[in-house]
């Protein structure tokens, strides 16, 4: 029997351990589905990386996954930093899930749908790190210099500062009560990006019950946010009925401060007059209101001229009758 010396084995046994080794890196997989995604990061720790795209229509995807996300060097970096998450509005799926009539389908397109507009995405692709609750950490938006993996990283790197104030401030919201929560809460509103706000939009509405008493001091703050999100979305589908009252229940009975109550007062009368209420006399009690609440306000320029706005929309009615 020949026996071979065991250097000539070498060879094999490097090329089978480095085998063992490559199997053993955990497989890069990209989600698809946004709950699932935040379940594994919080089950993991990571955060989530999301790609918002529109792989067959927006003509920049394809090159962003073949210059940076389908490369090695991404995925070495990716793997144990991220779970990967892609919310893609596909132009073939819309229209196949009309063609076929597929509910489900729709359904799911407009879930992804919700989401663009929830982290306020306005053009494609848009990278997001989130947290596991779903919050903004940073948003990264896509442009031709974005075309290597080093790159992609140095941005990052660039935003760990911000990054890691953002994460400091959600564990302070998941280990706090009380009006010491309301601290928190606003430490993260003032660290998260301002499109990247309305995810904070259940913690914002927590506020008030979390400190009755307004001993943050931060009360009022929120409940104007609260009313001024919700009359935008309001407006923004149609919707006018209460919009404008809404500011004005804040300002006679939250917790707002002079400036604030003359901002919502101001807000009222203003609603009421761009949707073309009549009820003239009502705008200008709201503006004298407004002025009663902080006379030294430096937006009081901008009450004469609604005032005159509004003397002119009741001259140019009442020339019509």
């Amino acid at each position: 029997m020949i026996r071979l010396p065991f250097r000539a084995f070498l060879p094999l046994l490097s090329a089978a351990l480095l085998l063992s080794l490559a199997s053993c890196k955990k497989k890069v997989v990209w989600q698809t589905d946004f709950d699932t995604a935040l379940k594994e990061a919080g089950e993991s720790g990571r955060s989530v990386l999301v790609l918002f795209s529109g792989e067959d229509w927006d003509g920049k995807t394809q090159v962003f996954r073949s210059d940076v996300l389908d490369t090695d060097e991404f995925k070495d970096f990716a793997r144990e930093r991220y779970v990967l998450l892609n919310i893609d509005l596909s132009e073939a799926e819309q229209a196949r899930a009309i063609e076929e009539g597929d509910g489900d389908l729709l359904a799911g397109i407009e879930a992804r749908s919700g989401l663009l507009r929830r982290y306020g995405v306005s053009s494609y692709p848009t990278l997001a790190l989130l947290s596991g609750e779903g919050y903004v950490l940073t948003i990264v938006q896509y442009d031709e210099g974005l075309n290597s993996p080093a790159v992609l990283e140095e941005i990052l790197e660039e935003q760990a500062e911000r990054i890691q104030a953002v994460s400091s401030a959600i564990a302070l919201v998941r280990s706090s009560s009380g009006a010491e929560k309301v601290r928190a809460i606003d430490r993260l509103y003032e660290a998260t990006p301002e499109t990247g706000r309305k995810p904070l939009d259940s913690l914002v509405r927590e506020v008030p019950s979390l400190d009755p008493s307004d001993a943050s001091g931060l009360v009022g703050k929120y409940e104007f946010i609260r009313v001024y999100e919700d009359a935008i979305e309001k407006t923004s589908e149609g919707v006018r009925d209460g919009v404008a009252e809404s500011f004005v229940e804040i300002a006679e009975n939250g917790h707002l401060s002079p400036a604030q109550k003359f901002e919502a007062f101001y807000n009222a009368a203003y609603l009421m007059a761009l949707f073309g209420d009549k009820d003239f006399d009502r705008m200008y009690w709201l503006l004298g209101k407004a002025q009663e609440a902080d006379p030294e306000n430096i937006r009081m320029e901008d009450i004469t001229d609604l005032m005159a706005m509004i003397a002119q929309m009741r001259d140019i009615i009442s020339g019509d009758n």
